[in-house]
């Protein structure tokens, strides 16, 4: 495979969202509610595509692969540990940064959401967000730079840049450098999408669930 083809892969990966959501402003569609969460699964449909059709290469060469059950249930679970303790001790340092409130007023814009539908954006961002940046980015990064760090410090940013916008601010973006850094630390640890698909999710059904009490805490971000 040329280095060309990998280089447009990472080029689509990184800017997936981006088209997703001009085509979405392009068809007047819906900005609220579920509808913009399904059509984020465009984006790891169209890299998936890419992989096996234009590449011929299959899917565990960008992370679809795991050790078996009882690995996966054990990496899941240090990758889970991992990410809510270094969240409560990096909470000091995130609480100071642009008044430590823009994550939990992106949070609470989820309250009126039922749990079912929660429990699926939750869902859809653990699949949509870590087969191109955790799975494709640093897997082809790595082959074309040989400088597997460099790869994942170009997925973190682009994680980071991909959720400015009407629901995250720049505070609130800033603030999940430490689960981005986590998640990339455990995709570089196991190569595994499915690992990294199941704590990223696990992660933001936590925080989505609570959704109803940072919407009471401010009531601004649920109106």
């Amino acid at each position: 495979m040329s280095a060309a083809v990998s280089a447009v892969g990472i080029i689509l990966s990184l800017l997936a969202f981006d088209v997703v959501g001009r085509v979405q402003s392009r068809l007047d569609r819906p900005d609220e509610g579920i509808e913009p969460h399904l059509w984020k699964w465009l984006v790891p449909v169209v890299v998936c595509a890419y992989v096996l059709l234009v590449e011929s290469r299959t899917l565990a060469s960008v992370g679809w692969r795991v050790d078996g059950p009882v690995a996966f249930a054990a990496q899941v679970v240090v990758g889970l540990g991992t990410m809510v303790g270094s969240s409560v001790l990096t909470a000091p340092l995130r609480a100071r940064l642009d008044g430590g409130d823009e994550l939990a007023e992106g949070l609470g814009s989820f309250a009126d959401l039922s749990i079912p539908e929660r429990l699926f954006v939750a869902e859809t961002a653990g699949v949509t967000e870590e087969v191109p940046y955790r799975g494709y980015v640093i897997e082809r990064g790595a082959e074309l730079t040989g400088r597997p760090l460099l790869a994942a410090g170009l997925s973190t940013a682009a994680f980071l840049y991909a959720h400015v916008g009407e629901t995250w601010t720049v505070g609130a973006a800033v603030q999940m450098l430490q689960p981005a850094v986590v998640l990339v630390a455990v995709y570089l640890w196991t190569h595994s999408l499915p690992v990294v698909i199941a704590v990223h999710t696990l992660n933001d059904a936590v925080g989505l669930l609570l959704a109803d009490r940072y919407a009471d805490e401010h009531p601004e971000a649920a109106t």
